[in-house]
């Protein structure tokens, strides 16, 4: 599948609105606590995504996002994280991503992190932390697929949260 990464900009809100839209129509809302105003205020959100990636967003770390697009269409949300400190530590790790239900299995996700894993090089990290739900099985797949070595698990909000590393040299 052939996609283009492109930076959160108000010219592509549209696209991002019905790629939001989908998510909700499943119940699955993945625009809360930092990102909650890209569930009703993009125009913030887009803003913010911008601070984000200055570094501008305390205590959070400089944060780069990245609308994933087949052809018109948005079929993911990318977030690279610069470096760790804190909680992300834990979970969150360097790398989140989302992709739109009707996109799944086709290939995305794979290649959101290998794209993300990029990034991270050229910002001098030589490992990645990737996590994800331990119910998750696909993002699992996904993060194992692209050299993901599973390390000890953590717990979120008492759920347990497996944790990987990726050798970026």
């Amino acid at each position: 599948m052939d996609l283009e990464f492109a930076r959160p900009s108000e010219e592509l809100i549209p696209a991002f609105g019905a790629f939001r839209d989908a998510f909700l129509a499943t119940d699955q809302d993945m625009w809360r606590e930092v990102h909650a105003p890209g569930r009703t205020d993009v125009l913030r959100y887009v803003e913010e995504c911008r601070r984000f990636a200055r570094g501008r967003m305390e205590p959070l770390v400089p944060t780069d996002t990245y609308w994933v697009f087949s052809g018109a269409e948005m079929a993911g949300e990318l977030w690279v994280r610069h470096y760790l400190k804190h909680t992300l530590l834990r979970h969150g790790g360097h790398v989140g991503y989302a992709v739109q239900p009707k996109f799944r299995n086709r290939g995305v996700a794979t290649a959101m992190l290998r794209f993300a894993l990029e990034r991270l090089r050229e910002l001098g990290e030589v490992e990645a932390l990737v996590t994800c739900d331990d119910g998750n099985v696909a993002s699992a797949r996904t993060i194992e697929k692209c050299g993901g070595v599973r390390i000890h698990d953590s717990r979120v909000n008492g759920r347990p949260h497996r944790r990987y590393l990726i050798a970026l040299t």
